[in-house]
């Protein structure tokens, strides 16, 4: 018996691809295994196509396949077909209708009962030679030849069905991921999930905390000394703010002009210093420079001076601003610190004095404007500063204070405001205070603990820290840190031991846990709550068993 090639037709495999594969075989005799629906191969003219393909390459094709209307088709194009690899090729008789030949039975191999796509194109493992009575290549094979009846023996082999070990392989690997999954869950289900909440309702009495305390970024949390650490924020804020200006005053220039001295004083010269005052009229002039003034001579010998000496011109100024400062040329003068024969004179007169009501920024103005810029970004400045701490920090309010710089005023206060607003820009240092909650907790339970007196039959369930009052806050100076009033409720209650309390109910049913806690003396209620909705008992795991306190205080 020859060899043959097995050729696996893939349900996507088009006409060309199966032309492809049998000219590349090697073999002579080619097998051509199709699925069960196979458009490709429900073409007369595709079949014809293989036909050709063999002759020309000098192969012999067989179809492998219980399809009376393919072996019909394949009848047309001179190709023998085969129910099974091992049965007798034969060219199909057209005019037979055999029920077994279509009656689609599944113990009859076709192409879709045997392995596709991997294994196309390769030979069969089982099988390297056709069953056939002798080789196809010398067969007499007839459209009217009738195959030899097989025994019953053979019948019966032909009819076995070759299971899919692909399908059987996906089966046990679907079932083995079941059967984890199912144990996952087992264990999930009763290892995991279980757990219990068990709620104890306890009688409880205040105790009430008041006291000073000094507070400070330094400072340990002491309840012996009632100190608290505590936590400041700063904000620095530029700002801006255009104001009215409602302060007034006389605006104007002073008088200038200059004056020549005459010392008849003495015969020696004099200094005349600058700031000196002069004064006419009752109003006074500064002299702006300092001058040296000539001796005065006597037309006589040691007579009375007639010749006063006179000094360089000298700038002066008015004292205020106005024009009661301006004078006439030739005005006298008198000098300050000197007789009446030292004078003062000024050839051209003194002038342009002037003075009028002008509106300009007050120091009340200013302080106005800073009140208000510190008011109306209050709110805005509190909200960064609170952005600032954690969440577990509690906020002193009466803590929070607003520093303001030096501002820079246009213009300037005293100075007159032409267009009716004046403009301060100031840097404002915007702070608050904070307590740790963690902090204030610590504190007032030891606070709660030294009015106890080390009584161990009590416990502290509540220390007041959530409702906790503040009041009274006042600024640390240099030397002493700032001080606070606080005021709390604490709740002490008959000690309950929650270790011991899961000790006696785990693996009890709910009922059995009421009944136990009940029995506990400062125990009013208790509420258990299992999970998931399965569980009926509290798990042996005191990890997943959660005791809660509720607190029904007596004021």
């Amino acid at each position: 018996m020859q060899k043959k090639a097995v050729i696996y037709i893939d349900v996507e495999d088009d006409i060309t691809a199966v032309i492809g594969k049998i000219k590349d075989a090697k073999e002579k005799i080619v097998a051509l295994v199709p699925p069960k629906r196979t458009g490709m191969l429900q073409s007369a003219v595709n079949l014809r196509l293989l036909a050709r393909t063999a002759e020309n390459t000098d192969k012999r094709i067989v179809l492998i396949t219980s399809s009376h209307a393919l072996a019909s088709l394949a009848a047309s194009a001179k190709i023998p077909v085969a129910k099974t690899l091992q049965s007798p090729p034969r060219i199909a008789d057209t005019s037979e209708k055999s029920n077994s030949d279509d009656d689609g039975s599944e113990d009859i191999i076709e192409g879709g009962d045997l392995p596709v796509g991997d294994h196309a194109g390769l030979k069969d493992e089982n099988e390297e030679e056709i069953i056939v009575p002798e080789d196809l290549e010398n067969l007499n094979i007839e459209s009217d030849t009738k195959p030899k009846k097989p025994a019953a023996d053979d019948k019966k082999k032909s009819r076995v069905k070759v299971p899919d070990f692909g399908s059987f392989r996906k089966k046990i690997a679907l079932g083995g991921v079941g059967v984890v999954l199912l144990i996952l869950f087992f264990v999930w289900a009763n290892v995991i999930a279980p757990h219990a909440t068990v709620t104890i309702s306890a009688k409880t009495s205040p105790v009430n905390i008041k006291t000073t305390l000094s507070i400070g970024d330094s400072l340990s949390n002491d309840a012996t000394k009632n100190t608290l650490a505590s936590i400041t924020e700063t904000d620095k804020q530029k700002q801006d703010i255009s104001f009215e200006a409602t302060g007034t005053k006389d605006i104007g220039t002073k008088a200038s002009g200059t004056v020549v001295f005459n010392n008849c004083q003495d015969t020696s010269s004099l200094t005349i210093s600058s700031g000196t005052y002069i004064s006419t009229g009752g109003v006074n002039y500064i002299v702006q420079s300092t001058v040296v003034v000539p001796g005065g001579t006597s037309s006589v010998p040691f007579g009375p001076c007639t010749v006063p000496g006179q000094s360089a011109p000298v700038q002066v100024l008015a004292e205020n601003v106005g024009d009661e400062y301006n004078t006439s040329a030739g005005s006298q003068f008198t000098v300050a610190g000197f007789n009446s024969n030292m004078t003062a004179t000024s050839s051209d007169g003194i002038s342009g004095g002037e003075k009028h009501k002008a509106t300009v920024v007050s120091t009340e103005d200013v302080q106005k404007a800073l009140d208000q810029l510190k008011q109306d970004n209050t709110d805005d400045a509190k909200k960064k500063l609170q952005a600032k701490f954690d969440t577990g920090v509690v906020l002193i309010d009466d803590s929070f204070i607003a520093n303001d710089g030096t501002p820079k005023l246009i213009p300037g206060i005293g100075e007159e405001v032409k267009s009716g607003q004046a403009k301060m820009t100031v840097e404002i240092t915007y702070s608050v205070i904070g307590v740790s909650k963690d902090s204030l907790d610590s504190y007032l339970d030891s606070a709660i603990g030294q009015q106890l007196g080390g009584d161990n039959s009590k416990r502290i369930y509540d220390t007041g820290v959530s409702s906790v009052e503040f009041s009274n806050f006042e600024v640390a100076s240099d030397k002493d840190p700032a001080t606070i009033d606080i005021a709390a409720t604490g709740q002490v209650g008959l000690k309950i031991d929650e270790n011991q309390v899961k000790d006696q109910i785990e693996g009890k049913l709910a009922g059995e846990v009421i009944d136990t806690l009940r029995k506990i003396d400062g125990v009013s209620d208790v509420n258990v709550n299992l999970s998931p909705f399965w569980v009926q008992t509290v798990p042996g795991d005191q990890n997943k068993i959660t005791i809660k306190f509720k607190l029904i205080t007596n004021d």
